[in-house]
């Protein structure tokens, strides 16, 4: 063996091994070609290109024998291993497990994590929204009536119904086809996780001999493997720009090679529509605002991002609420028709002015896109994603998330009088939207400033949050001295203008995130900081004196916010930061935020909760199968709390908010070995508790705080108000629990500094685990 095996600390390099969301450090002794150590699990061997995991049942003995099935002793590149299935939900899918280098947002560290073989897999089928969909009764109902009347409509010509069904998933479409009298039907699907699916689903509903299934994309079905071309063409190949899942080139396709050239198409036709608004709220969303300082100082803009035509790609929200933000400068027009049913009617770019008329005076700053589907060819069955301010009133708006209306931003915003006319162009190709006021060049540029590409939607809303910014300014404001050095650590982060601005003496900024730092490179140069602020282009641990000018730090401030960062808790690394700095600390620095506290509440969730929730019968039919694959994949490829923006899914709170966790930032992160809370939200309405939220509050002063959760601290309205600008965490059950008066939910988290790593474990009543 060319290895040794670790039965004791060896103090030479220390490596961060994750198994699932738990983290585990081990001294570890490289070699020049393989490393070892021992977990509890079992041992853990590597290359510099192939880290394996081998069970604890596997004998010292027999190690040598375990590295050469692999590959490993023969310097093998491999990076995938066959081992003993760690559970059964977990190996399901394959009994493979994979290591994959992942950065920590916390501490800034590279992590590696154990993963299963088909991790993507799981993944993508976990966060498909097959889910969504398949919760979408007017989805649904409205597919199955359209089918019904195509097979109706084909038998009345004495037509053999001839169905293809192209992505099939669950193979829902397909078994509506069947039961309606299809007389022979082939289905296809590429992706071979919901194929194997949609084959149970099939047998246990009864038409596992109705249906032939095919594990391929339909450009590569043949005539061989249908008998004969069809003449009933069902698909839901649709994303919230309509074309963006390849929907032209698989009805293109279908038609020429696969179908009837008289077939009939359910959908039969797409609608495409837009409609001119204005909205303050939408341009934090996508441009940076100057900065006006309590001392008059402005901070400006650079030219280049004044001109650039910013983000050409959709923003896909739930745009129903925004509608008290919006002011409707023109009425919805039709764009585009996309004809499903006809041989070479769909092309593959287009292009299309359209003149309307300015309903009030006002600012173009953006386009609100959706789109409706004509079912049937007669043209009586609508599904429509338009917006609730195009509907009825009192009629029902369906709540989906799978498709969304989209915001377009043009390339300059106009100004427009009532009455007056102005142009909307449109232009799409195969796969994607443009919207504009001026004519469309399809060679348009998504971002040349480098901020749209830096900074996220969210991000820059943080960044123009005037309530946020003053924040910061008074912290600054109460610690700044004529004599103060301070150290500036987060991302994209305008607070080295603001501690320059206010009188510093000297401003370093350390930003981890490389294109940010370049926006902001640019920002202090035309503001005339460059020789008040010094940019680091180095990690923490490698920061010199001479890098600091032989300054001491008196101030360190982080807003917190670091681009890898995705849940409230995980922007610290700048806590980590500090503790790499401590030489280079003046003996009474401080640092901001003071602490930060991880609030809960559990809440009721209007509609989010869908995305998770089992679906069980869809329309008469069993997709049980369906939904034990999603539990599968979940439970293997998601983390337990995922980010939302909860602003777009409405929620009723259940319990009053409640601290979880404190951490204080002036202890050092190696003086704390764990930090371990529980809590108990005691429900104080009746409803279903089917999700609870967390969020960060970082602490500035006893009363100044930046919240990602609450945006006040009224709570107990029907409709809870959060951060527009942030993510919350979100845990959903899959199975809704009915909350009384007095039902309690017990919450506990565990953090361990050293890895970053933290862990929630939630109880319902009597310490019954809720899921």
């Amino acid at each position: 063996m060319n290895s040794a095996l670790l039965f004791g600390p060896v103090k030479k390099v220390t490596s961060t091994f994750t198994k699932g969301s738990k983290c585990y450090n081990r001294n570890i002794i490289l070699n020049v070609c393989k490393m070892t150590c021992m977990s509890n699990a079992g041992y853990l061997a590597a290359t510099e290109s192939n880290i394996l995991f081998r069970p604890a049942s596997t004998s010292t003995d027999n190690f040598e024998k375990f590295e050469d099935d692999h590959g490993n002793a023969k310097g093998s590149t491999k990076k995938k291993s066959s081992v003993t299935k760690l559970s059964q939900n977990q190996a399901s899918f394959s009994e493979s497990l994979t290591f994959l280098s992942h950065p920590n947002p916390v501490t800034g560290q590279m992590d590696w994590v154990v993963r299963h073989e088909d991790y993507d897999y799981l993944q993508e089928i976990a966060r498909s929204g097959y889910g969504d969909m398949l919760h979408d009764e007017d989805r649904n109902k409205k597919y199955y009536l359209a089918i019904k009347q195509a097979v109706r409509f084909l038998k009345e010509q004495n037509k053999k119904v001839k169905c293809l069904d192209i992505g099939t998933g669950t193979s829902l479409l397909s078994m509506m086809a069947a039961n309606s009298g299809a007389d022979t039907i082939t289905a296809c699907e590429a992706f071979q996780p919901m194929a194997a699916c949609a084959e149970k689903v099939l047998a246990i509903n009864g038409f596992k001999d109705k249906v032939q299934l095919l594990n391929k994309r339909s450009t590569e079905v043949t005539l061989e493997d249908m008998g004969e071309r069809a003449n009933l063409l069902v698909t839901e190949l649709f994303d919230t720009e309509l074309i963006g899942e390849g929907a032209i080139e698989s009805y293109t396709d279908a038609h020429s090679r696969l179908m009837e050239e008289d077939c009939v198409a359910v959908p039969a036709m797409g609608i495409m529509y837009v409609q001119a608004v204005q909205c303050e709220l939408l341009k934090m969303w996508n441009t940076l605002h100057p900065i006006k300082l309590p001392n008059g100082t402005v901070i400006s803009v650079p030219t280049s991002c004044k001109n650039c035509t910013g983000a050409i790609s959709l923003h896909d929200l739930q745009v129903d609420e925004l509608k008290d933000h919006l002011q409707f400068l023109s009425a919805p027009v039709e764009v585009f028709r996309f004809d499903f049913s006809r041989r070479s009617a769909l092309h593959k770019q287009e292009q299309n002015k359209k003149v309307v008329s300015a309903l009030q005076n006002g600012r173009v700053d953006a386009f609100v896109m959706w789109w409706d589907l004509i079912m049937d060819p007669q043209g009586e069955i609508v599904l429509s994603c338009g917006p609730c301010w195009t509907k009825e009133k009192g009629e029902t708006v369906p709540w989906r998330d799978h498709w969304m209306q989209a915001l377009y931003y043009p390339s300059s915003s106009i100004l427009v009088e009532k009455g007056e006319e102005f142009d909307i162009h449109s232009f799409h190709d195969e796969y994607s939207l443009c919207f504009d006021t001026l004519e469309i060049d399809r060679l348009r540029q998504s971002c040349v400033c480098g901020l749209h590409i830096a900074f996220g939607r969210n991000r820059l809303g943080q960044v123009n949050d005037h309530n946020r910014n003053q924040t910061f300014i008074k912290a600054l404001e109460k610690h700044i001295t004529p004599s103060t050095v301070c150290l500036v650590i987060s991302d994209g982060s305008l607070l080295p203008l603001f501690a320059a601005h206010l009188g510093a003496r000297k401003v370093f900024y350390l930003d981890t995130n490389w294109s940010s730092r370049k926006v902001l490179k640019e920002l202090i140069v035309h503001n005339g900081l460059e020789d008040r602020v010094t940019v680091l282009e180095k990690h923490a641990e490698d920061i010199t004196d001479d890098d600091l000018q032989n300054l001491k730090i008196d101030l360190v401030i982080a807003e917190p916010h670091f681009q890898s960062a995705l849940l409230p808790w995980e922007h610290l690394y700048f806590w980590y930061a500090v503790s790499a700095l401590r030489q280079h600390l003046s003996q009474s620095y401080v640092i901001l935020p003071e602490k930060m506290i991880i609030k809960a509440m559990a809440v009721q969730f209007r509609d989010l909760h869908k995305i998770r929730a089992p679906v069980g019968n869809c329309e008469g039919f069993n997709i049980s199968d369906f939904d034990r694959l999603i539990e599968m994949a979940s439970e293997s490829a998601d983390e337990d709390i995922e980010p939302h923006p909860l602003w777009e899914y409405p929620a009723e709170a259940l319990s009053a908010p409640a601290a979880l966790a404190t951490i204080q930032f002036s202890q050092q992160v190696q003086d704390i070995k764990q930090i371990q809370d529980s809590m108990e939200l005691l429900c104080c309405r009746e409803g279903i508790l089917n999700g609870v939220v967390f969020w960060s509050e970082f602490y500035f002063s006893d009363d100044m705080k930046i919240s990602s959760g609450l945006i006040s601290d009224s709570w107990d309205d029907k409709i809870i108000k959060w951060d527009m600008f942030s993510k919350q965490g979100v845990k959903l059950f899959r199975h809704g629990k009915m909350a009384t008066g007095d039902t309690k939910l017990n919450i506990s988290t565990q953090f361990t500094p050293e890895n970053g790593d933290f862990s929630f474990k939630f109880s319902i009543d009597d310490n019954r685990p809720v899921h």
